[in-house]
């Protein structure tokens, strides 16, 4: 072998390494310039759908808990039951409260007609009395009859007097006696009301359709006004959340399309279109705000939340085909403008 051909094969060795080595840099250059310059990328994203806490309206022990964690419910189902022994007795109480004030109505009633027709007979009475009372006072200054029958007559129509306006009083009694009955009707159906109410929040029904994500009481569990029972996620309706750096911004708007990939389907690409753009950054949000006001300032690129409809998948398939869930992570790529 020559010793040309030697340090060809030399060369070789030497320069074709380095040759890899520079294509596999300009390719790696070129791929990371391409996506740079077509996309903004990120991997701050995940899957997410509206979730409902279904609280509880009253305090309560749970007496019966119908739903599990992955069940899935239809809107209005039943999904707990707080225990509901004190206002059924207090229901049934004030219902017999109601009966009774309606006996008494009826009863009150009754003597109110009693007494208005036995007025209108003592009126007569009353009537007789006097005209025989006023013709007696004219025979008795006349001489006609004594004095003893004259004040016969006198007492007797003081007497039905007196038993006419008893009787007066005894209507006015009796219609008194009606209006409390009634005010007795009116607040016992009332109390009746609040108790049905109340009765009914006992009962915890589904405001939509969805999977039950968390359980966060159990059957015999207290629980306490405004407490989560139960948290049920929009299984019908998923897209992806992305906290964008607040730089990027400026390089998006409403229906800017997508692409991106989610972890539990690789090989997968999804499309979409961004369709809200947050007014405010993440951290205005979070439980403790950032507060500057101490000269204590490190400027950190702040996140803005964006989100992106998933509308289709790259092998056609229907994205309901596709076993979401909130909270899955994902991978965006939203195509520069």
């Amino acid at each position: 072998m020559t010793s040309e051909n030697k340090n060809r094969k030399k060369k070789v060795r030497v320069y074709l390494p380095l040759a890899i080595v520079i294509v596999a840099v300009l390719g790696i250059g070129w791929h990371y310039y391409k996506e740079y310059t077509h996309y903004i990328k990120t991997d701050d994203a995940y899957v997410d759908a509206d979730k409902v806490a279904v609280s509880a309206k009253m305090m309560g022990r749970v007496e019966k808990m119908y739903v599990k964690e992955g069940d899935t419910v239809e809107k209005g189902t039943l999904l707990a039951e707080l225990d509901s022994t004190d206002l059924v007795a207090r229901k049934n109480q004030t219902e017999a409260a109601v009966e009774q004030a309606q006996t008494a109505l009826i009863q009150a009633q009754a003597q109110y007609s009693y007494n208005k027709e036995n007025l209108k007979v003592l009126k007569v009475n009353l009537q007789r009395s006097k005209d025989d009372f006023e013709r007696g006072k004219t025979q008795f200054k006349g001489g006609v009859i004594p004095q003893e029958q004259f004040e016969h007559l006198q007492k007797a129509y003081e007497a039905a007097s007196a038993t006419y306006q008893a009787a007066q009083k005894q209507l006015q009694v009796a219609q008194s006696q009606i209006k409390s009955a009634k005010a007795a009707i009116n607040t016992a159906k009332s109390q009746v009301g609040v108790i049905e109410a109340s009765l009914d929040n006992t009962k915890l029904y589904a405001p939509i359709s969805g999977v039950i994500a968390k359980r966060w009481l159990l059957q015999g569990d207290m629980a306490q006004p405004g407490q989560s029972v139960v948290t049920i996620s929009n299984n019908h309706d998923y897209w992806i959340t992305v906290y964008l750096e607040e730089t990027s911004v400026g390089e998006i708007k409403d229906g800017q399309p997508a692409k991106f990939t989610i972890d539990a389907y690789p090989g997968v690409t999804f499309f979409g279109k961004i369709f809200y753009i947050g007014s405010n950054t993440a951290s205005q949000f979070a439980l403790i705000p950032p507060n500057n006001a101490s000269g204590n300032f490190t400027k950190v690129t702040q996140r803005v939340p964006v989100k992106i409809s998933i509308d289709k998948a790259d092998n056609n398939e229907k994205i309901s085909q596709f076993n979401l869930m909130a909270g899955m992570s994902s991978v965006i790529k939203i195509i520069r403008q």
